[in-house]
């Protein structure tokens, strides 16, 4: 398993489409009616809060009148037994409810309360933590401390995130050291990261610095903006999971918070485009973004293509998409929008 995570994480990876965004499970006694459906009020809610990036989305007013009928979205559902954080089955077994709700149903109902849904394309976050204990510093690895790095991904999962490690091998140790981490020193974590070719760069320091008191200090570089939080706790997993709560809740600013909910037809010219499989890549792509209802071929010439789009969330919205997909790139917003189409 550490081989094909280790082969995944060495790959340029750029934006992540992320899988279950509409997938929920809850504890449930027993199977019975009367159980089931605060179960899948529950699980609801943790849909909402990946697809509107709003970690408090249950308090939002007006939002009881969706959850009050949960059933109405569900499209499937099953029994399973839980498993612990390490995979395995638990020791004295309980029952969860999982429960697939329907994508287009819940988007429109969204739409309809005026939030914005963000999409299932999502910016790539790779994360360097270091450790301070039993007075020694290191950067944090799968095979030295996984239970930090699993508490890491196991909060992004829930905020609708994947996040993603460095190899901490040769190639990295040349490039960056615990001290840079530590230091929060831009340049040699930006150097490293390149490797890796994520959208976003996260740094976390993890110190126990009471018998009872933990503290994480983050450090995010998006574009070129670069923020900072420290959180503590008594309990490193709190830490780390207000860690990367803050995280998402800027990501959802930047990203999915774009101020706009309305539908705009887009005009979008497309260079580039010399060979009918390019063709077919592009339209495909444009179909594939979740913001997108509906594209249509306007003119086709030599190597260009208009293509005409309905999108939800406006301009804003498409175009912060399309940069985090690695498939077109800008070439001119002045009049005209107009990408050229990125070589695989």
């Amino acid at each position: 398993m550490f081989i094909c995570f280790s082969v995944l994480v060495s790959q340029p990876v750029n934006a992540i489409k992320v899988s279950g965004l509409y997938q929920g499970t809850a504890p449930v006694s027993d199977e019975s009616a009367s159980k089931r459906k605060p179960a899948i009020k529950q699980a609801l809610i943790q849909v909402l809060i990946k697809l509107t990036g709003d970690r408090n989305i249950a308090k939002s007013s007006g939002i009881n009148t969706l959850t009050e009928r949960p059933e109405r979205f569900v499209q499937q559902f099953r029994y399973q037994q839980a498993a612990d954080q390490d995979g395995q089955q638990n020791q004295v077994p309980f029952q969860q409810l999982w429960v697939q709700f329907d994508e287009t149903a819940l988007n429109d109902v969204l739409r309809s309360y005026g939030l914005n849904v963000w999409g299932k394309e999502r910016p790539s976050v790779l994360v360097w933590l270091a450790h301070e204990g039993n007075a020694t510093r290191s950067l944090v690895s799968f095979e030295e401390s996984p239970e930090y790095l699993t508490m890491l991904e196991q909060r992004a999962s829930a905020r609708g995130i994947s996040l993603l490690f460095p190899l901490l091998d040769l190639e990295d140790s040349s490039r960056i050291s615990v001290s840079d981490v530590w230091g929060g020193f831009k340049e040699p974590v930006l150097h490293a990261s390149k490797r890796y070719q994520s959208d976003v760069v996260l740094t976390g320091k993890l110190v126990q610095i009471l018998p009872t008191l933990w503290e994480s200090q983050w450090s995010v570089y998006i574009d070129d903006q670069e923020m900072r939080w420290t959180s503590q706790s008594e309990l490193p997993e709190i830490v780390l999971e207000e860690g990367v709560d803050e995280l998402v809740d800027k990501l959802a600013t930047q990203y999915a918070n774009t101020g706009s909910t309305r539908t705009e037809v887009i005009e979008l010219l497309v260079s580039d485009i010399n060979e009918l499989d390019e063709y077919a890549r592009t339209l495909s792509y444009l179909e594939s973004l979740q913001s997108v209802t509906a594209v249509q071929v306007k003119r086709v010439t030599t190597d260009e293509v208009m293509f005409e789009l309905v999108s939800h969330g406006g301009l804003t919205a498409f175009n912060q998409t399309i940069s985090l997909g690695k498939t077109l790139e800008l070439v001119s917003n002045s009049g005209q929008l107009n990408y050229r189409l990125v070589a695989r």
